[in-house]
């Protein structure tokens, strides 16, 4: 049993989190749940309950078919419902890590990962049996803009959005950072360990500029010649201790030279490009 179906709950649930706009204390005042228990589920410290990741997608705009059937997994990953033979290979629609080393920015594949337990029974027809469920739910549901037939993978279905379409969505919500993986056009340091990419996903033909280890109150920016910046802000200490992306820009090939990232900390504003081709 490994803590893959965990990974991919948590980043979806961040990714949901980012969207709504909404920080710990907010999240805590339109649900059932505590500040320090939105903590918990948002950095893997704890499995959230099925009511809570149903909120959050509620309150991220989104729909939550894909979520849930993300929550089956990790619940039977953390139950030991899920086979103890190979499980059934299924694509999702998640970040992946960059093709250079990236520093570290949360916790979530320890070895104290939700309490791991070990397989308590079911044998392997059961195991395989809720993947392959979830699998189909998953082909079904795709994300907030599923495309193509049913039968088409996982991975293509997670893909909602392409050039225009993609303009103002949450990158990781739509998928858009999973195959191939996106392209870091340029990454500037800052003080405090900050680190900030822009970022292009060929596949979804858009970019946006995401944020490592920011401080509170900063603001990134990503402009594409001639529309509107997209932007995000770090809203607390949760924004602050992970990775926070601005929504998605539109682009073309040609006009990829003229994108550029910004960084707003304390009323000044540093910018970069990308390279010139």
């Amino acid at each position: 049993m490994t803590a893959v179906e965990c990974d991919r709950l948590v980043e979806t649930l961040r990714a949901a989190r980012s969207r709504s706009g909404l920080s710990l204390a907010a999240l805590a005042a339109k649900t059932p749940y505590s500040k320090s228990s939105w903590e918990r589920y948002l950095n893997g410290k704890a499995l959230p309950p099925r009511q809570a990741v149903e909120e959050l997608c509620v309150l991220a705009g989104q729909r939550p078919e894909r979520a849930l059937a993300l929550w089956e997994l990790a619940d039977g990953a953390w139950s030991g419902r899920a086979a103890a033979a190979e499980p059934v290979a299924v694509s999702m629609a998640v970040p992946v890590a960059d093709p250079v080393p990236e520093p570290v920015v949360v916790d979530v594949a320890g070895p104290g990962w939700w309490g791991r337990r070990p397989v308590i029974g079911f044998g392997v027809l059961a195991g395989v049996l809720v993947l392959a469920a979830v699998a189909a739910a998953l082909l079904v549901t795709g994300d907030d803009h599923p495309r193509g037939p049913a039968a088409a993978s996982v991975t293509t279905a997670a893909k909602g959005c392409h050039g225009a379409d993609c303009t103002g969505k949450d990158p990781e919500a739509y998928g858009c950072g999973v195959d191939p993986v996106p392209t870091t056009l340029r990454r500037r340091a800052f003080p405090g360990g900050t680190v900030v990419k822009l970022r292009h996903g060929p596949d979804c033909a858009a970019v946006w500029a995401r944020i490592d280890l920011g401080e509170v109150g900063d603001r990134i920016e990503v402009r594409v010649p001639g529309r509107r910046a997209q932007q995000a802000s770090v809203e607390d200490e949760f924004d602050a201790r992970g990775a926070l992306s601005t929504p998605m820009a539109a682009v073309t090939r040609s006009e990829l030279d003229g994108v550029t990232a910004c960084l707003v900390r304390g009323g000044k504003r540093w910018c970069f490009g990308a390279p010139v081709s």
